[in-house]
Order: structure tokens, then C-alpha cells, then sequence
């Protein structure tokens, strides 16, 4: 297994920095930057494991499910919006940024939120990238920058526009939602002003699209 020193280790991961010596690098589409490995979910975040042998048996047996998908191995990522099951328990969590750090917040609601952010034209359809490092086939065409959200088999497009729902996904506003009242325009760049009770801008990349979504 790939390790790195833990005091090397992204800050946004949930681990005592001077416990052990190694912690598991992430494998699969999901950055370092937005996600941490299922062995750290599962040892510091639920404390359902105490070994990385031990969380290798739950994710062996197909307890992790990732957006409805199981988790074959305990290097793979689970991140920012992300919906993580666990079968045996039947509890269901969402990640959320919170400022430089990652909290999984359990929630009800299992309808998967994802950001486009690049599309490419493969023969007769159309690849979406999404926040999460995956990609999406379709013959469907959606526009980049809106969110696609995935339930029950349905997929559904989220516009990022004035008017909508926003979370925050990057930057100092990390987890707060609101309305996006203004997009403005500064040459090639684009920000987004929100309202929540105050009134703050971000860059309208941090935000994303979202639709009556539990994040307390």
C-alpha cells in the first residue's frame, strides 16, 4: 500500500498528526484536495475500524456504498458531496466542506449532487466531467457550470443561474448556502453574490447548483 508521512498529510484530513506514521493515499478519480480515503471514513471519522485490516473486511464485504456504488478498496476517495452508505447500519452521509476541512454529515436524502466542470463531444454524445474527478456519458446535452442530479435512476439539471440555490463548495464560505442574487462579470471572471441572512461574493466556481439539500 502507498503510504505518506501523516504530518505531510492534507489538512483537511481527520487524523491526530503525531499517532502512528503513515496514513493511506487516495487511488481513483477523487483529488486529495476535495476527498479522504475510505480507511480514514471508516478508523477516525465513524471509528468503525481501529486497523486498516479491520476496515479492509468491512469494505470486502460491500458494506461502503459511494453514490450508490460499492467501494472496493479502502484507498478510493469519498469527498465533497459525495453520499456514502452503510448497509449493516443503514446510516447515510453527505461531505460537506467546512472552511479547509471535510465533515460527513448524516443525512436522509440519498439524491446525488455533482458539478459539471468541462464537457468534451465523444461520436453522438456527450462527456461531462464532474467535481468529483468522474465522468458522465449521454446523448443529453447540459450546460457546464449547472449540477446534475442523480435519483432513483433519474438525472435531473440543476441551472446555475440568478435565482437559484447555491451551495458553497471551495473558498472561506465553504458550507454555507443561499440564494445567488448576482453574477458579475470582471473580464474572463465570473463571482457570485449570495444572500443567507448576510451577503457575501465568491467566485462562482466555488458554488454549485443545489435543490432543498440538508447540510446541518
Amino acid at each position: 500500500m502507498t503510504h505518506q508521512k501523516r504530518l505531510s498529510a492534507p489538512k483537511h484530513y481527520p487524523i491526530k498528526r503525531k499517532q502512528n506514521t503513515y496514513v493511506s493515499t487516495i487511488k481513483g478519480s477523487r483529488s486529495s484536495e476535495n476527498a479522504i480515503p475510505v480507511v480514514l471514513f471508516l478508523r477516525d471519522v465513524l471509528e468503525y475500524a481501529d486497523t486498516e485490516k479491520e476496515a479492509k473486511e468491512i469494505v470486502r464485504k460491500g458494506q461502503i456504498l459511494r453514490n450508490g456504488e460499492p467501494v472496493g478498496d479502502i484507498k478510493e476517495g469519498v469527498g465533497i458531496l459525495d453520499i456514502i452508505e452503510i448497509k449493516e447500519t443503514e446510516e447515510i452521509y453527505r461531505g460537506i466542506r467546512r472552511g479547509k476541512y471535510i465533515e460527513f454529515l448524516p443525512v436522509e436524502d440519498k439524491r446525488a449532487f455533482t458539478k459539471i466542470v468541462g464537457k468534451t463531444v465523444q461520436d453522438e454524445d456527450y462527456v461531462y466531467r464532474l467535481h468529483n474527478g468522474e465522468n458522465y456519458r449521454t446523448g443529453d446535452e447540459y450546460s457546464t457550470g449547472n449540477t446534475l442530479l442523480f435519483e432513483d435512476g433519474t438525472v435531473k439539471e440543476l441551472e446555475l443561474e440568478e435565482g437559484s440555490e447555491v451551495l458553497v463548495i471551495k473558498g472561506k464560505h465553504a458550507g454555507k448556502t443561499g440564494e445567488l442574487e448576482e453574477i458579475e462579470r470582471r473580464g474572463n471572471n465570473k463571482s457570485g453574490k449570495v444572500t443567507n441572512g448576510e451577503m457575501f461574493e465568491t467566485k462562482i466556481e466555488n458554488l454549485v447548483a443545489i435543490e432543498e439539500m440538508e447540510v446541518e
